[in-house]
């Protein structure tokens, strides 16, 4: 897959300034290696992001990723070619598309991206029990909601701790991360109900991520817009918001059958 790039990096005080502040306290190599990944998923040449707009065209579908002050913008022609479109988010987006696009599209997802390659420092990290055991996380799974579950994305993980209860066999939370691309590694939590509110998500998801970081990788959250809790335990542990990103699945013409559309490269 070809893309169009607009723009490099500025100079200083110019765009590339501005997106190396919006990277905070991020390692400057940190910022490399996440752009090299969404490049990588998008089938693009490894600098393909350091320009500021990547038009990539793809006729199934549109997404708009916004990373570190770069707008990749994904569609058919008629959307790279308007781009008051590529501004949108969610359900914004998802009308401007059904107002062009003649097909009866489907919002996949919008999602806040943040980043962190610092240890997370807590105090109960060097006292909890912790099991990695498939059952440890069935049984915490058993206790949540399916939809918790599903978001979390811990069921198709391949590294997942759960804190457990002094004494207990009982899983207090679970964390875990999926290796994306091989540079980043996708964090998941998930807390039953009833535990909530205690700090066990906030343990087990320092957890994950200094395990990821030990294993040389990026950390990544990826949570869903407007998951307020989300984003706030991400804060906590030290993650830096860096960009968004938006899918909308084009479908089926209006009025006609089903379809099918493949999705795009939602990884890292």
């Amino acid at each position: 897959m070809t893309g169009r790039t607009e723009g490099t990096e500025g100079t200083e005080g110019g765009e590339g300034a501005g997106r190396a502040e919006q990277a905070g306290a991020l390692e400057e190599n940190t910022v490399a290696i996440v752009r090299l990944g969404w490049a990588r998923s998008l089938g693009l040449p490894d600098d393909a992001l350091a320009a500021r707009v990547v038009e990539v065209p793809r006729d199934d579908v549109v997404s708009v990723v916004r990373l570190f002050g770069t707008v990749v913008a994904v569609g058919p022609a008629w959307f790279l070619d308007d781009p008051a479109g590529w501004h949108l988010d969610g359900p914004a987006l998802l009308r401007g598309v059904a107002a062009r696009a003649g097909t009866r599209p489907r919002l996949l997802g919008a999602a806040a991206l943040a980043y962190a390659d610092a240890y997370v420092e807590h105090p109960g990290l060097s006292e909890v029990e912790v099991s990695d055991e498939p059952s440890a996380l069935a049984e915490v799974v058993r206790r949540c909601p399916a939809d918790d579950v599903g978001e979390s994305g811990l069921t198709e993980m391949e590294r997942v701790l759960v804190t457990l209860a002094d004494g207990s066999d009982e899983g207090l939370a679970a964390a875990g991360h999926d290796v994306r691309g091989g540079l980043v590694a996708q964090l998941g939590v998930l807390t039953p109900p009833e535990r909530r509110g205690q700090g066990h998500g906030l343990l087990a998801a320092a957890l994950a991520t200094n395990d990821a970081l030990d294993a040389g990788l990026v950390a990544q959250w990826r949570c869903r817009t407007g998951h307020d809790a989300s984003l706030r335990l991400a804060a906590r542990l030290g993650y830096v918001p860096a960009g968004s990103q938006t899918t909308v699945l084009l479908g089926a013409p209006a009025g006609g059958g089903a379809g099918r559309a493949t999705g795009p490269a939602d990884r890292p």
